[in-house]
């Protein structure tokens, strides 16, 4: 997928299990929310309802890894982690022999792409030397690029995700005072 002069290396496997898993979890989470609102609230609909945000955020982050090729950065994002590396410090893109994508900085600092992890399927399909030869190929077409920012390590940006782990921490709260305020019966 190329966007605004960027390209975006991704699992395909991943695409369709983030929708599926967003969509099914999504579904579940409604159709709690419509029987609440029919039936009263309910501290363990709620608890239930907030395992599902907290299925659909994890899912979205760890299919949300990916490598973008900018304009003058090879971004590496991971669930937790996103590596900003400048291709001039790019010093060697490799599968390890498990499989796994690796990117070596000019520093020898070693970052893996959680995205393009070795798998028993991809053995067979070999997305992952694709992708290393793809991203060969984008960092040879930037040339020399001098005066870049060193390697950045920051926190990935998930919104979705984020916003379901919010709601998650949300409902469970809910669902323990309404649980507490519950007559006994």
């Amino acid at each position: 997928m190329k966007t605004q002069g960027r390209k975006v290396l991704r699992r395909k496997s991943f695409r369709a299990l983030s929708a599926i898993c967003t969509t099914g979890f999504g579904a579940f989470a409604a159709g709690i929310a419509v029987s609440i609102v029919v039936g009263g609230p309910d501290s363990d609909a709620l608890g239930v309802m907030a395992v599902m945000l907290g299925g659909i955020a994890f899912i979205r982050r760890i299919t949300g890894s990916r490598i973008v090729l900018g304009e003058k950065v090879l971004s590496v994002v991971n669930p937790v982690f996103t590596h900003d590396i400048p291709y001039r410090y790019v010093a060697n893109v490799a599968a390890d022999s498990g499989g796994n994508l690796v990117i070596t900085t000019s520093q020898a600092v070693e970052i893996g792409a959680f995205g393009f992890g070795g798998s028993l399927i991809d053995h067979f399909v070999g997305s992952t030397d694709r992708t290393v030869s793809e991203i060969k190929a984008g960092i040879s077409e930037q040339g020399d690029l001098r005066g870049d920012s060193p390697t950045v390590r920051r926190l990935t940006r998930a919104w979705v995700a984020d916003g379901c782990t919010v709601g998650m921490l949300v409902l469970f709260a809910v669902a323990g005072v309404i649980g507490d305020w519950a007559p006994a019966g």
